[in-house]
């Protein structure tokens, strides 16, 4: 069973120290060839030694094996590593009656300095008790508990400290308009909950402008404004299914439900534009006295929905549901400390994203030769998400694998798209085709029944 410790991240003044002890310094080479969750396998070459370190689980429960490998496999293996390798110096010190490590990264880590203290030193005050060591002036924060300090990671993502960070800064900064998109802060070393947040938040502040703007809109605004609205609650939900473990349940379900309603408020108004849009189109072409009253109802329709929505907006429920997606988001991050939501953002939204591929692949296989209407828009919507994440975040996933899964992705959501607008555009065709006197607007009939034929 592998021994648990503690990790401090050191202050790089440290160096000034670490020359003049008189203490074991050991150089070490580490390179990975597997990266997992669970799992990862690393060589090390040190003094004069080379092994293959095989470890599984997570702590406390992790377990450790230790094989010893030649010289030339070694070579071998590092041809086929995973990110970069790490050079780092191993020095071994006492204080007091415990033996710590100080790891003192160089390369693509250099300035990284890591104190590594067997979790049973100084007992349950090991904090404070090594604060009052001549190390104490030197460490900036206890980083146990964040993988990012990880060495899997820190080969893959480099030191999560050369891109500092204040998360509320980062909000006040959206708040403010001093930042144009969520997506130019986020970065791949980032804690995976503050990535998420901060994606949240730039929606919400996106969500109250247009409710704003609908105050303000001209009548054909209101279309576009609308759109803009349910987009950043649907972009919303599709973020937060996509990171479910990291939030507490309860407070998820609520604010997933808050969510739901926004988009079901505003639902019948977005139905009717949409109708009426494919309606005008095809009145262009015929002109029909019936087709446009048909419009004008449907206007009609809209209007009276767009005062509900206006109604709604101005209500106490929306000020409370917006308030209190804002607590959600903002609140301190002691509520986000779960193991998933500090990874980093590079590496979870690279599992993230092939595991929905993995996901895809199984329902499409399953659907095949099916004719269930349901699992197609499921799927349709499926794709859809895992389009836009990729979309958003394709440099923070920083993998070669996801050009070629997009546009896979983008070409079978096109056909999806194109099967239901043709459905869409049948149910109109025919609901016109069932009022519609056959005398009078005969002519028109007839273009009707041969475009069906045609969709068919």
């Amino acid at each position: 069973m592998h021994k648990e410790y503690r990790r401090f991240l050191l202050r790089k003044e440290v160096v000034s120290i670490l020359k003049d002890l008189q203490t074991k310094v050991y150089p070490s080479d580490i390179f990975f060839t597997k990266v997992k969750l669970c799992r990862e396998t690393k060589y090390i070459h040190t003094h004069n030694s080379y092994h293959k370190v095989i470890q599984r689980g997570l702590e406390p429960a992790k377990s450790v094996i230790y094989k010893p490998v030649s010289k030339k496999k070694f070579k071998q293996k590092k041809k086929k590593r995973k990110g970069a390798p790490i050079r780092l110096d191993d020095y071994l010190l006492k204080l007091e009656t415990c033996t710590v490590h100080i790891e003192a990264y160089h390369r693509h880590l250099n300035g990284l300095y890591i104190l590594i203290v067997p979790d049973n030193c100084f007992a349950h005050e090991t904090s404070k008790k090594l604060h009052d060591t001549y190390i104490g002036k030197y460490i900036e924060s206890d980083v146990s508990n964040d993988p990012r300090y990880e060495q899997k990671y820190l080969t893959l993502f480099g030191n999560p400290s050369r891109n500092p960070y204040n998360i509320y800064t980062i909000f006040k900064d959206l708040e403010q308009k001093r930042i144009a998109s969520a997506t130019e802060v986020i970065t791949k070393e980032m804690k995976s909950a503050d990535a998420v947040r901060i994606y949240l938040y730039d929606k919400y502040i996106l969500l109250l402008d247009t409710v704003k703007t609908l105050q303000n809109d001209t009548v054909q605004k209101h279309t576009n404004t609308i759109k803009k609205f349910r987009d950043s609650v649907r972009q919303s939900l599709h973020i937060m299914n996509i990171y479910e473990e990291i939030f507490d349940e309860q407070k998820y379900r609520k604010n997933h439900l808050h969510l739901t309603t926004l988009l079901s408020v505003t639902k019948t108004y977005a139905d009717l534009a949409l109708i009426e849009k494919k309606i005008v189109k095809l009145n262009h072409k015929l002109h029909s006295d019936y087709i446009e009253k048909m419009i004008q109802n449907i206007q009609t329709q809209m209007s009276q929905q767009l005062d509900k929505i206006k109604h709604y907006f101005q209500s106490r429920e929306f000020q409370i549901i917006t308030r209190q997606l804002q607590l959600f988001i903002q609140e301190k991050q002691t509520s986000y400390l779960n193991y998933e939501s500090q990874l980093p953002f590079g590496y979870s939204a690279k599992v993230k994203v092939f595991a929905k591929h993995a996901d895809l692949l199984q329902t499409i296989n399953f659907l095949e030769g099916c004719n269930d209407k349901k699992s197609y828009e499921k799927l349709q919507n499926d794709l859809e998400v895992l389009i836009e994440f990729i979309t958003l975040f394709e440099k923070q996933i920083d993998s070669g694998r996801t050009e070629t899964l997009l546009k896979k992705a983008k070409k079978i959501y096109k056909k999806l798209t194109a099967y239901e607008q043709r459905d869409k555009y049948l149910l109109i065709i025919q609901t016109l085709l069932n009022h519609m006197d056959e005398q009078a607007e005969a002519d028109t009939i007839a273009y009707l029944k041969k475009r069906k034929r045609a969709l068919v």
